[in-house]
């Protein structure tokens, strides 16, 4: 049977070698967890984007529609006024025309800018989740590196303590010299 000493040995150099791998294992999986979440961020980000580019298409459309509608109205608003006999492009009439274009195209700006608008502030998204991956992702290699200067301490701690209860020839004989 070993003697007591060598059991301590033993048992401080596996606690050494336990603690230093726990430490790093747990560094690696902070850096493997802020990966994942920045391609999380980047998944994120990327249906943003693409959503503004559906916002503006659509708003585009809705203005496209706008614009054939005030047309329609506008040539039955004008077929009306020469049916009553009123002068098209005169006086009166003409007023009331351009009025109806100029609120028609106030309405069909409306239309783009609110798109436009909406499709800006999911960019702004975008980037805001890309900013946040980088950070999950920095924070992970961060703790991945903490990690190992953790396991290099236990290390050091471990072989003071192998040390001092006699490993390496013994701290104490040294010490004597």
């Amino acid at each position: 049977m070993a003697d007591p000493v060598t059991i301590a040995l033993i048992a401080t150099a596996a606690s050494t070698a336990m603690s230093a791998a726990g430490a790093i294992q747990q560094g690696q999986a902070a850096a493997a967890q802020g990966r994942a979440q920045q391609q999380a961020q980047e998944y994120n980000a990327v249906v943003k984007e693409q959503n503004a580019q559906l916002s503006r298409q659509q708003a585009g459309a809705r203005e496209e529609q706008q614009r054939r509608q005030t047309r329609q109205v506008l040539g039955q608003q004008s077929a009306a006024l020469a049916q009553a006999g009123i002068g098209v492009g005169t006086g009166s009439a003409l007023d009331i025309e351009e009025q109806s274009m100029v609120r028609a195209e106030l309405d069909a700006l409306t239309i783009s800018y609110e798109g436009e608008l909406q499709a800006t502030g999911l960019l702004a998204g975008a980037e805001q989740d890309r900013y946040y991956g980088e950070v999950a992702k920095s924070r992970g290699e961060n703790e991945r590196t903490a990690s190992y200067m953790s396991a290099g301490a236990s290390i050091l701690s471990g072989a003071a303590s192998y040390g001092e209860m006699g490993g390496f020839g013994g701290l104490s004989a040294a010490r004597r010299i």
